[in-house]
């Protein structure tokens, strides 16, 4: 993973100095398409108001060149590469330090999906406009009106998932197990709370080895392995295809394709769409990783609400689980990380006190092994918390679903 060494090219000497009441505002354009940058600089330029540069290159290309100048800069107009996620942290970095002193418009020649335009809003883009209109004003508000109608959307309906990420630090630690149960969980309807029934989808993202369409006698319908051979983009029409209903258990799924891909066939940009736009259709979205390092495992973390790697207290378990938190940790320090004992009783609490000290946090979870339900599970091809809704394990995930539901109600997300 590479580290995005935004914050020292910013220093204090970087903030826009006061200037007099006449002083034209001091625009930046930058685009790595030929001949972009010239063209809307001049558009810009039509505005006695603007004094205006350009430069041919995109907004992270730019700020990694030595010669990257930022000096009093109070509007910074950028090409928009949709998915391209270090645009999006550098802009996130560049509100942080510069705040309401730098404006940052966006301007593109693509239908972008809302699921894009939303991200950029967020990130701190103040507009997103359409090359055909290059003459923005700096004081305009934000709309996305001209995007929302070219956009995909669910049909007017649209919400804001809370992702999940499951991960295993070893082999045959029921990750996809725990993926299954947590998806059924959530999928009920919560009995403190008087609202519908979440929507609720399970990706499994381990593609080349995942069994979680299989577990539950659910097959890839062909659209999965179209858009990792690059056949098809991974919108708002594509998750109609993508995603199977499974009744029983009132969630949707996302079956691993029946015929191998190569991990790499997921790229960081594709993964991304594909996390935006199914946080647009659903409540909740579980995403089933696979155990190796993958280059796009970067653009699934900054987008996840809460990581959950599950493993045992076995000593080699423990110190894969520490490293995996180092390793993903590292460039997504905000993230929660919680590690759930899988398969095991809690054991004495000196063993427990000790792998709890290594891991740095409290191994509250433990899901224990449950042979005799896990067998029916298997029989009728359900997940456990429906073969056994009194069992063992779905009383222990019982803390874990609740403290889920809590955070997404006190983050006031959207329900359709």
């Amino acid at each position: 993973m590479t580290e995005l060494a935004v914050s020292p090219r910013f220093t204090d000497a970087d903030l826009p100095v006061a200037a007099p009441m006449a002083a034209r505002t001091r625009t930046l354009m930058l685009s790595g398409t030929p001949g972009m940058a010239e063209m809307v600089a001049r558009g810009l330029a039509q505005d006695a108001n603007l004094d205006v540069r350009h430069k041919p290159f995109g907004l992270a290309d730019y700020i990694s060149r030595e010669d990257a100048d930022l000096t009093g800069l109070e509007l910074l107009v950028f090409e928009i590469r949709p998915g391209n996620d270090t645009d999006i942290a550098i802009i996130r970095e560049l509100k942080r330090h510069f705040g309401d002193d730098l404006q940052i418009l966006g301007v593109t020649g693509e239908a972008l999906t809302l699921a894009t335009a939303r991200t950029l809003m967020e990130a701190g883009v103040a507009e997103v406009i359409p090359l055909s209109n290059t003459q923005p004003q700096a004081d305009h508000a934000a709309s996305l009106g001209a995007l929302t109608t070219q956009a995909e959307t669910t049909g007017g309906e649209t919400r804001d998932a809370m992702v999940l990420a499951v991960c295993g630090a070893a082999g045959g630690v029921g990750t996809t197990t725990f993926a299954l149960n947590l998806a059924t969980l959530l999928a009920r309807p919560d009995k403190t709370s008087k609202s519908e029934a979440a929507r609720v989808a399970v990706v499994d993202l381990d593609f080349q080895n995942g069994v979680l369409g299989a577990s539950i006698d659910l097959t890839d319908g062909g659209a999965y392995l179209e858009m990792l051979q690059g056949q098809a983009s991974p919108n708002q029409s594509f998750l109609k295809r993508a995603l199977e209903s499974y009744a029983p258990g009132g969630f949707d799924v996302m079956a691993a394709p029946v015929t191998l891909a190569p991990l790499d066939a997921m790229t960081p940009d594709m993964v991304a769409r594909l996390i935006d736009e199914l946080r647009l259709a659903y409540d909740y979205v579980v995403l089933d990783l696979p155990r190796v390092v993958v280059d796009w495992i970067d653009a699934v973390l900054a987008r996840a609400d809460r990581f959950f790697i599950l493993g045992d207290t076995s000593v080699h378990t423990v110190r894969q689980i520490r490293r995996m938190i180092d390793l993903y940790t590292d460039d997504h320090a905000a993230l929660p990380v919680q590690v759930v004992v899988s398969k095991e009783k809690k054991p004495g609490a000196a063993h427990v006190k000790e792998a709890e000290h290594f891991l740095g946090q409290t191994l509250a979870t433990w899901l224990p092994r449950d042979d005799k339900t896990a067998g029916r599970a298997r029989a009728h091809g359900q997940p456990m918390a429906l073969s056994g809704p009194k069992a063992p394990v779905s009383r222990a995930m019982g803390p874990v679903v609740d403290q889920i539901r809590t955070d997404f109600k006190n983050s006031n997300r959207r329900r359709a």
